[in-house]
């Protein structure tokens, strides 16, 4: 998902299966370098699928 010149990229934690109640979700920022290049700025863990929703409107607010 893109928020203005930010990626924002979120799947589950290494190991954790989408299916289980209340998987581990990594959600990576990456924002461009001064090159250009996209480096990931912050990485943060939320715990399923409501505290996801809630991560992702946070970010959403702060890059808007």
């Amino acid at each position: 998902m893109r928020l203005g010149d930010v990626l924002v990229d979120v799947r589950p934690a290494a190991g954790e299966n989408l299916a289980a109640p209340d998987p581990e979700i990594q959600i990576d920022i990456y924002m461009a370098d001064v090159d250009g290049i996209g480096r990931c700025a912050l990485t943060e863990r939320v715990q399923g699928a409501q505290q996801l929703r809630a991560a992702l409107a946070e970010w959403k607010a702060i890059l808007s």
